[in-house]
């Protein structure tokens, strides 16, 4: 019982002893416990110093056991003591797992401040990639615009999506023409959730802030945080529209025999989202031209909507 309060196991049986006999010298407690007297006189000593034995004015000396309270009102003590121990423990816990956390993420994250950092960490990756290159594209364009001419390597396969605003400036679909590539997609969606710009599967730069004094972004390498952003980029990879740019890079679909450049070029441009205006801003004519040439791809279709020209566009494999 004392033990737990830093007693010695002499101690706690000469005190247990003392309780028993109610008085008693240290030779009756020798006899009494079988310990040898010097222990005995060592326990007395302690349990006296500690308040939990009293010597009595008899002759020989005789020791009496402090109040049974006295102990209850110690073990109170420590177990207060023992409850802000555990306090203090769960304190320094949180604080170890929090700096556990920070070591294991200081090798997945690296925070990159500034429109400069940002433009060469994405040419760096870009030029690193071997064999895929993933890029979510949306507005404000900070890091790399589309009129910089920034290309991975040939052997890499490249798949972007663009948000439909993206498109909108007048030149911006101008220099996605002209950069695209033979082994390149390139999808459009209404919304896109964040801007990502991914390489090999192993590395991906996305933004935290787009404020304009300081532009901050995280680059993430192999983690499971950069499995979830890639899953991100296969779902909405497949909810996007294909975009038809032709160039001299891009091959003509099988079943468009129906169309040529041009018309397939209006229809890609319609099924991306963009508005009759942004459309005939990039084609260098007048809304009214793009509308006379929608409504001749409905005659070619037979079909007197917009929305049933996209169905037939997709059922035929127009793009």
């Amino acid at each position: 019982m004392l033990t737990t309060l830093g007693a010695t196991p002499a101690e706690d049986r000469v005190y247990r002893q003392l309780v028993a006999a109610v008085s008693a010298t240290e030779e009756e407690v020798a006899t009494s416990t079988g310990l040898p007297r010097e222990e005995v006189r060592v326990a007395l000593e302690g349990l006296t110093d500690r308040g939990l034995a009293t010597r009595m004015a008899d002759s020989p000396e005789r020791f009496v056991a402090a109040s049974l309270g006295v102990v209850e009102s110690m073990i109170s003590k420590r177990l207060g003591e023992l409850r802000s121990a555990q306090e203090t423990l769960d304190g320094l816990v949180s604080q170890y797992r929090e700096n556990s956390l920070t070591r294991a993420a200081a090798g997945v994250f690296e925070i990159v401040r500034g429109g400069d950092a940002l433009r060469q960490c994405s040419l760096s990756l870009l030029q690193a990639a071997r064999f895929e290159v993933l890029n979510l594209i949306k507005p404000p364009i900070i890091a790399v615009r589309s009129e910089e001419r920034i290309q991975p390597g040939e052997s890499a396969r490249g798949r972007l999506i663009f948000e439909t605003d993206a498109l909108e400036p007048p030149g911006n679909l101008l220099a996605v023409q002209k950069d695209l590539r033979r082994q390149d997609e390139v999808r459009v969606h209404t919304s896109l959730p964040i801007k990502m710009l991914a390489v090999d599967r192993a590395m991906a730069l996305l933004p935290v802030t787009h404020h304009d004094t300081t532009p901050v972004g995280v680059l993430v390498r192999k983690s499971a945080v950069l499995d979830a952003f890639l899953a991100l980029f296969e779902h909405v990879w497949t909810t996007a529209i294909p975009l038809h740019v032709d160039n001299a890079n891009s091959p003509i679909p099988k079943s468009a025999t129906e169309l040529d450049d041009n018309d397939r070029h209006l229809l890609s441009l319609l099924l991306a989202g963009l508005t009759d205006e942004a459309i005939a801003s990039h084609r260098g004519t007048s809304v009214r031209t793009v509308q006379r040439k929608v409504h001749a791809l409905m005659m070619l279709a037979n079909v007197r909507t917009r929305m049933q020209l996209a169905w037939e566009a997709a059922r035929r494999g127009w793009l």
